[in-house]
């Protein structure tokens, strides 16, 4: 009895001191019993029986309590302590850096499947630099050196620095070329059948004309004239350029290709005349050989034709044939023998793949004459090898000015004296943004070919594929079908989009371009700055985490602002609005000023505007075709009350791709879809699973049970039933997809659908034109301003909706389609295109039919479906 008062007297008095409720009294209990009990246990004294010391007293509970709560109050003190020290170090030292992934120094591979040993070649070293300058450095500054000179003539003592190099010119040799001579004989034999005079006199005048050519065309280039150049870059660049970005490790990169002794084929896609400044460059101050750089005839003007020429340039003619018809042996022979025997004597070579600039911000399809002089070098000995370097330049703004005047159907301004100090006069005044090179990994042309040689090879009657998208050649190439054989032609064709497919896919992406891109295919009516900055986040998200050349870096509203400012009022208005919104419901409002931002979606302003936005266009190009493919299929069951309210529009995946290839081939001379080793109904099949992966569409079960499928394989072989029932019953047994009638995605897909549409409008006029040529024939100038008068009246009446659309490149793409279709017939008339129809399609009836074939792809979702 007395142990039970005393341990109700023990629990009060914790109670008494600690302030504890009824349900946590028995916690302490329990814990101050446990203690209790193990220090008895622990004693090794043998208690008197008698003793009472084992009992508690209620000054031995006092106490015990007090020493208890003693020891809360200084473990509660010791945790403060460690805490206040703990928030010390965290404010005194360094923060860590978060775990996120940090951004590699972007590098465009080579194909893995053409050439892997290029891929594996030349890049051990640079990946350890490619951590230093993920963004790249600025080439125009430069450290002053250590000496006092090198200080107060920076510029001058870093050009003076740069390794020297001799470009020896070969005329002598060339002429004695025994292809050359061979083809200064055959000219020389139809001179004497065509003019009617000696043979003597027909040969004088034959190698006469030969030297003419070759020293018109040939390069003078200066190791001297390139460093003086480049100090005036130094000085000049900055007036109008923001920053020339480049990284280290892609000139690293070409330095390692520079030292393996081979020519270096440097291949850049065309925009500027810029372009083959800053290439050349970027050579000399990265102490390697500048290029001979195959330059057009039109730029061989006073002094600058000069100055290029002392830069490195070689300038061939733009049309080589000045006669419709007849083959100038006698100039191809002299080009030819020009590039080969330069690539002989170690000279690195340049040109542009596509021909000219760009006219649309989009690559044009390759031009591959000097390419298959390349080529050739190597198939006849020439040259052991070399290495072809894709390269991809963009600006945030045009140095050259725009191509509004020629899209709209005016005939291109010859370059004059005049011309140039006034364009250089406007440059220097102006202000341009950034300017980003980027530098392909380079790779073995034997390699290339020999790949391409097995692949003939292994497959010499390989029947056309299912669905065949064949390229043709530039009408314009060196070389005719009467010259080289059709493998020949397709090796060299492969090679070049190749290129041009790696070099876009390379393109670095400007501020600008996702601006004007977002502008114009999603807040085409306006937006506000906050709402646009938003978008601009999510775009680059998806950019980085592609692994695609994002060329800026910074907060996302400083970058937004810098691409308005850079863009200008001409392709972008900005206006302050103020917006008033009522509190909580009550009667008391308050205003907001906000920043809004619409495109000027008029023309001329908006065909350059869509330039900038044509670089993006390239990266969801293959999503748009096949969302535009999916309305095109699905353009019944969209229109369809019952479809959408039971929330039941399928598709079969066959007919999606069906469309989505022929779409494709509608528009072959737009885009590059893939690489040539790549199959284009695969990328389509990618680009359907991707949609699978955001929830777009979905798959649905398939009709039958994998037994009944097996059966019904094992059935057909005995089955005598026509084709046509076969393909009835796979059609039954196909995959289908659902779509997602969520309104996320059917604005996602809106958006994807819009990319597309101004060139489908442009294809459809130009189609519907081609019945005003049943019966009679037009020349390409008064056929192309007959698609222009009709997409003006469109514009007008409501039926087109982008001014874009009103652009003459896609027109002429147009002809060249139907012209692979068998439609439109072309010949010369003193070197003048004349369009008429064929026999065939000479019929209002049928080219109906081609009207109605790209019409299907216009359709637009206008039913709410959400």
């Amino acid at each position: 009895m007395d142990g039970l008062i005393e341990i109700f007297l023990f629990c009060g008095v914790l109670c008494y001191f600690f302030n504890l409720r009824p349900n946590n009294m028995v916690g302490v209990l329990s814990t101050r019993l446990q203690e209790v009990y193990a220090n008895w246990e622990a004693r090794t004294e043998v208690r008197n029986a008698e003793s009472t010391s084992s009992r508690f007293t209620l000054d031995g509970l006092r106490q015990a309590a007090q020493n208890f709560r003693r020891s809360k109050i200084q473990e509660r003190e010791d945790w403060r302590k460690l805490r206040d020290f703990s928030l010390f170090k965290i404010k005194e030292s360094e923060p860590l850096p978060p775990r996120t992934r940090q951004k590699l120094s972007f590098l465009q591979y080579c194909c893995s499947s053409c050439t892997p040993a290029s891929r594996d070649s030349l890049v051990d070293t640079v990946r350890e630099k490619q951590q230093l300058h993920p963004f790249g450095l600025n080439i125009l500054l430069v450290k002053p050196g250590p000496t006092l000179f090198s200080r107060i003539f920076s510029y001058v003592s870093y050009v003076s620095s740069f390794k020297r190099y001799d470009y020896p010119i070969i005329t002598e040799t060339i002429l004695k070329d025994e292809r050359l001579k061979d083809a200064i004989t055959l000219t020389a034999w139809e001179t004497v059948n065509n003019e009617d005079c000696s043979e003597e006199k027909a040969f004088a005048k034959t190698k006469a004309r030969a030297k003419n050519i070759l020293l018109q065309m040939e390069s003078r280039c200066s190791d001297v004239l390139l460093k003086i150049i480049a100090w005036l870059i130094y000085k000049l660049l900055p007036c109008f350029i923001q920053s020339a970005v480049v990284l280290p490790s892609q000139m690293e990169l070409l330095k390692k290709a520079s030292d393996t002794g081979l020519p270096l084929v440097l291949l850049p896609l065309h925009r500027s005349h810029l372009d083959y400044i800053m290439i050349s460059f970027l050579m000399v101050t990265n102490n390697i050989r500048n290029p001979l750089i195959a330059a057009g005839d039109n730029l061989k003007i006073p002094f600058f034709g000069w100055l290029l020429r002392g830069l490195g340039a070689f300038f061939i003619k733009r049309r080589i044939d000045p006669v419709a018809g007849r083959k100038d042996l006698l100039y191809r022979a002299i080009l030819q023998t020009y590039i080969m025997e330069n690539l002989r004597a170690g000279h690195n070579m340049e040109f542009f793949v596509e021909g000219g600039r760009t006219r649309t911000g989009k690559p044009c399809m390759p031009k591959s004459g000097i390419l298959s002089v390349i080529v050739d070098a190597y198939m006849d000995g020439t040259i052991e090898d070399a290495l072809l370097i894709p390269i991809a330049m963009n600006y945030e703004r045009l140095v050259d000015g725009n191509f509004v005047r020629e899209q709209l159907g005016q005939p291109k301004k010859m370059e004059t004296f005049s011309s140039a100090i006034k364009a250089m006069w406007s440059t220097l005044m102006g202000h341009y943004g950034i300017v980003k090179i980027d530098f392909c990994q380079p790779f073995s042309l034997r390699e290339m070919v020999k790949t391409f040689q097995a692949q003939q090879n292994r497959f010499p009657l390989r029947p056309p594929s299912k669905r065949p998208l064949k390229y043709t050649m530039s009408n314009s190439s060196l070389y005719g079908t009467d010259v080289i054989v059709e493998e020949h032609r397709q090796l060299v064709d492969s090679i070049a989009r190749h290129v041009v497919y790696d070099s876009s896919k390379s393109t670095p992406i400007m501020s600008t371009n996702v601006v004007a891109f977002l502008l114009l295919n999603r807040f085409r009516d306006g937006c506000t700055l906050d709402k646009l900055v938003e978008t601009f986040e999510s775009i680059r998200l998806e950019l980085e985490f592609n692994n695609l050349d994002v060329a800026f870096c910074g907060e996302n509203i400083d970058i937004v602002k810098h691409a308005l400012d850079i863009l200008g009022p001409g392709l972008v208005m900005q206006q302050r609005q103020e917006i008033t919104e009522s509190v909580d419901g009550d009667q008391s409002y308050k205003s907001n000023v906000v920043i809004a931002i619409r495109p000027v979606s008029i023309l001329p302003n908006v065909i350059e505007l869509s330039y900038y936005s044509n670089t993006m266009l390239l990266y969801y190009v293959m999503d748009s075709v096949v969302v535009t493919a999916l309305y095109a299929e699905l353009q019944s069951q969209i229109n369809d009350p019952v479809a959408i309210a039971e929330k039941n529009i399928t598709v079969l995946q066959d007919s999606l791709v069906d469309r989505a290839l022929k779409l494709c081939d509608i528009l072959r001379y737009e885009f590059i879809f893939c690489r040539p080793c790549q199959e284009l109904e695969d990328i389509v099949l990618e680009t359907i699973y991707k949609f699978m992966h955001k929830g777009i569409i979905s798959k649905e079960e398939k009709a039958y049970l994998e037994d009944e499928l097996w059966s019904k394989r094992y059935a057909r072989n005995f089955d005598d039933s026509s084709d046509e029932e076969y393909q009835r019953e796979r059609k039954i047994c196909d995959i289908k997809y659902k779509l997602s009638l969520s309104p996320e995605h059917s604005s996602y897909m809106e958006f994807l659908h819009m990319m597309l549409r101004p060139l489908i409008d442009t294809y459809t006029c130009s189609a519907f034109n081609l019945m005003k040529l049943v019966g009679r024939s037009l020349c390409e100038r008064d056929l192309v301003q007959e698609v222009l008068n009709e997409i003006k009246t469109n514009l007008e009446g409501g039926i087109v909706n982008y001014g874009e659309s009103l652009c003459v490149d896609p027109i002429k793409n147009s002809f060249k389609l139907f012209e692979k279709w068998n439609v439109l017939e072309c010949h010369m008339q003193e070197n003048i295109k004349i369009f008429y129809l064929k026999e065939d399609y000479d019929k209002e009836v049928i080219t109906k039919s081609v009207y109605d074939t790209i019409a299907a792809f216009k359709w637009t979702n206008t039913r709410n479906v959400n």
